[in-house]
Parts: structure tokens; C-alpha cells; sequence
């Protein structure tokens, strides 16, 4: 782990501040693409172009708005190009965030989130799993390991708290968005067939799994109206996003959304690692090396954090709490020395 220079970390801050200044605005047209003038006869005539990164098909779609001498359309354009100005220039200081070595989703899986950002569903969600670490990098200031940012899956559950300005519910389900994408995705059947899914895939191999904080041991799938999909329980999610915290993916002009607190993720990661069965050592090293990252920051820049989650890490019971302590002895040594003196300390 390396620290980033201060002025890339206050460059983040600035994107921040102006996703925050610059809300997306549901009204109008999705920023990723631009509004075209079409001569039709002696008229001239709007279109929206959409992204090739947010639609489906190999050609570029158009969708009709309406001829340039109607004035209420004019006033509509007008506030779209005016966004669209402060979306560039948030795509400008993505991009030279991303030069100066911050970590940030490519490819198809930005795609996806960037998909996900248009049509309402991150400023509803809280993400975790390795989309959440890698989005710590900016937000801490700091350049972590390449061989932890590693996936073709996103997962998310529902945020408790969002945004009036966002609204309460996503309009459609959540296969439809993705299909808008990429006409590939599919539902992932479950063990049960008569059991929603909660799981998406398309014919790339990038997986969406939809998560629920585990309520019931008889229970199944729950639905969130928040994401227009069921979610798989999973227990101690409850633990991990309780305290969550706001901030900016690295994609189109800036996606807001939620992640869980840096110190709970490296505390759930350690006791996740020792839940992993054999045929998934991979992901077991993965998720000790994310926790022993956030750890080393976080002890030099935030312990309390550490002693806040520990604290109530420790009041969820025996079985979890010797999961927590065998994992500790599989980290670097001065990092197990830290941990364990927080840990003694409660």
C-alpha cells in the first residue's frame, strides 16, 4: 500500500464536490450521451444519442426528441447541455485521477455502473465486495495492491437511507436495466427453482448479485422495491453496513453511491476469509490481502474506526468472533500485532 500524492487526493475531493453541486437529474436525458440536430426537409430536428457504453446493439441509437423551433424542448436542451459541460469536466478529473495511478472499474464491469448510475439504481444502493475496496483507494488517499482489485462481479444491497431527492423506488425491475445494456443477462437460476433470483449474468461472465442482511434462518430471497429485485440473505451484512459511507465511483462523469465503512470491510473480510471452503483459496488471500490494506491505513490514519468496529464486532457472538481470531493469524505479522492490541484493548 502506497500513499497517493496530496494533490490527486484533493482531486477526488473535488470530484466530490461537484457530483454532490451537480446532482443527476432525472428530468433529462442520461449525460454519457449527446443531443444531435438532424436536417429533415427545411427543418431542422433533436435526437438523443445514446452511449454505445449504456445500450445494447452494435450501432449507435438515436431516439427522437422533437424539431428545434419548439421552444419548451429548447429550454429542456439548453439544461441538458449546460450538465452536460459540468459532466466533461468531471470526466476530465476521472481521467486524470485514473493517469495519476488511482484504482477505478474498466471495461464492461464500468459499463455496467455506469448503466446502473443512469437509470437510478447506485444512488439507491450500498455496493460492497472488491468495487467497494477499489472505490477506498481515492477516498483514503491511497494506492493499493493490483492483485486485490480482480473481478468480474458487483455486488449490492439496498441503502437504508438515500437521498429525498432521488426518490424512494427504481421504476423498473432490475433485469430490464441490465438488459438495456446488454441483451445478454440473464437470471441465474438458484438452487431452488421456485425461489426468485438474486443473481445476473451475461455471456462476458460479469456477474450482479443482489444481497440482503439475514433476518430468518427459514427465509428466502427478500425483495427490495429500493434495487426492483430479490436479494440473497447473507448473514452478518447487518454488521457491514451499518455506518456506511457516501462516495464517488470512477465512471463516466462520477456515479454516486454507498460503501461500507472502511473498518468494518477489512474486520467482515478477515472472518469472510475463514468461510471460504477449500476450492476457494483464491478468494480467501484475496480477501485477507483487502483487510490487511485497509488495516495498515487505517491504523496509522483512523484506529478508532478499528476500535469502534471491533467493539461491536464483538458483541455478535462466539462463532463469529473465532472466525475474526483465526483469521487475524493469517495476517503479515506487524499487521496481526496491531489488530491485536485493538483487540485487547475492549
Amino acid at each position: 500500500m502506497k500513499r497517493l500524492p496530496l494533490i490527486t487526493h484533493s482531486l477526488f475531493a473535488e470530484l466530490v464536490d461537484q457530483c454532490r453541486s451537480e446532482p443527476r437529474s432525472p428530468e433529462l436525458w442520461p449525460l454519457s450521451g449527446s443531443i444531435v440536430t438532424v436536417p429533415v426537409g427545411d427543418q431542422e430536428h433533436w435526437y438523443f444519442q445514446k452511449s454505445r457504453r449504456t445500450t445494447s446493439g452494435k450501432y449507435q441509437q438515436r431516439e427522437y426528441i422533437g424539431p428545434v423551433e419548439d421552444q419548451g424542448l429548447a429550454a429542456k436542451v439548453a439544461a441538458f447541455e449546460a450538465a452536460k459541460a459540468g459532466y466533461n469536466g468531471r470526466m476530465e478529473i476521472i481521467s486524470t485521477l485514473k493517469s495519476s495511478g488511482v484504482a477505478a472499474p474498466t471495461g464492461k464491469l464500468a459499463n455496467l455502473l455506469l448503466r446502473l448510475h443512469e437509470a437510478g439504481v447506485l444512488e439507491r444502493a450500498l455496493v460492497v465486495g472488491t468495487i467497494a475496496f477499489q472505490a477506498y483507494g481515492a477516498m483514503l488517499g491511497a494506492k493499493f495492491g493490483q492483485s486485490a482489485f480482480h473481478t468480474l462481479d458487483l455486488d449490492m444491497t439496498q441503502a437504508e437511507t438515500i437521498s429525498l431527492a432521488v426518490g424512494k423506488n427504481v421504476n423498473v425491475p432490475l433485469l430490464e436495466v441490465l438488459t438495456g445494456l446488454d441483451e445478454t443477462f440473464r437470471e441465474v437460476p438458484g438452487m431452488d427453482p421456485r425461489t426468485p433470483p438474486v443473481s445476473y449474468i451475461n455471456q462476458d461472465k460479469i456477474r450482479l448479485d443482489v444481497r440482503m442482511p439475514f433476518t430468518d434462518p427459514d427465509r428466502g430471497p427478500i425483495h427490495s422495491l429500493k434495487l426492483g429485485s430479490h436479494g440473497q440473505p447473507q448473514r452478518l451484512l447487518d454488521y457491514l453496513v451499518a455506518d456506511p459511507v457516501e462516495t464517488i465511483l470512477l465512471v463516466g462523469g462520477g456515479a454516486p453511491t454507498q460503501v461500507p465503512s472502511p473498518a468494518r470491510f477489512a474486520l467482515h473480510k478477515i472472518i469472510v476469509s475463514q468461510r471460504r471452503n477449500s476450492i476457494e483459496t483464491a478468494k480467501k488471500r484475496k480477501d485477507l490481502l483487502q483487510a490487511q490494506q485497509l488495516i495498515e491505513l487505517l491504523m496509522e490514519d483512523d484506529p478508532d474506526a478499528l476500535r469502534s468496529a471491533y467493539k461491536d464486532l464483538k458483541g455478535r457472538g462466539q462463532k463469529w468472533n473465532a472466525y475474526f481470531k483465526d483469521g487475524i493469524e493469517a495476517l503479515a505479522m506487524a499487521v496481526k500485532q496491531s489488530l491485536t492490541e485493538i483487540c485487547e484493548e475492549n
